[in-house]
C-alpha cells in the first residue's frame, strides 16, 4: 500500500489488524478481536485498538520495526494510561490488558515509569510474529516517514496580513 504523504501511517495501521491476529493466535483465543469503544468508570470511554466481545481481553497493538522514538514512546504511555481505568474497573480487574508488539526492540524501549505503571496496572507487554513481507512494508513506511518543516511565506497563506521587515 502506498500513499502520497510522506508521513502518511496507513501501513502501520493496517499492520495492526495482523499484530492482533497473531496475538490471538499466540493466546489460543477463538473469538474475535475487533476495535471497540469501552466506557470507563465515570461514564467516559476510551477506544481500544482490539477487544474481545466479553472484554477479558482489552488490547493497544503497535506495528512500529526497531526502537520507539519520542511521540512513540508518548503514544505508548498514553495508552499504557488507556488501559489503567479499565483494570482498576471491577467488571474488568480480571480482563488480560495488552500492549502487543511487532518488534522486540520497540517493546523494550519501554522503560522507567512507564515500564513501571504498566506493570502496576498489571499490563502485558507481548511480543508477536508478523510475516516478514509485512515487517518490510513497515520498514519501508517508517523509512518514507519524514518530518518536514516547511517555511510559507505570510503573505502567502492571508491576503489581509502586512508582512514589516525589520
Amino acid at each position: 500500500m502506498t500513499s502520497d504523504h510522506q508521513s502518511d501511517s496507513a501501513v502501520q495501521r493496517n499492520a495492526e489488524t495482523a499484530i492482533v491476529e497473531a496475538l490471538a493466535t499466540k493466546l489460543g483465543f477463538k473469538g474475535a478481536l475487533s476495535p471497540k469503544r469501552v466506557t470507563v468508570p465515570g461514564g467516559s470511554f476510551v477506544q481500544l485498538d482490539a477487544c474481545s466481545d466479553d472484554e477479558s481481553i482489552l488490547v493497544e497493538a503497535y506495528a512500529r520495526q526497531g526502537r520507539l522514538k519520542g511521540a512513540q514512546i508518548k503514544k505508548i504511555s498514553q495508552d499504557i494510561l488507556k488501559l489503567a481505568p479499565l483494570k482498576r474497573d471491577p467488571r474488568m480487574s480480571d480482563s488480560r490488558a495488552i500492549a502487543v508488539f511487532a518488534s522486540e526492540e520497540a517493546r523494550d524501549s519501554i522503560t522507567g515509569w512507564i515500564r513501571s505503571a504498566a506493570e502496576q496496572f498489571h499490563i502485558e507487554q507481548l511480543v508477536v510474529d508478523i510475516p516478514d513481507s509485512l515487517r518490510d512494508e513497515i520498514k519501508a513506511a517508517q523509512a518514507r516517514e519524514v518530518m518536514v518543516i516547511v517555511e510559507i511565506p505570510l503573505e502567502d497563506i492571508a491576503e489581509d496580513v502586512t508582512v514589516r521587515k525589520p
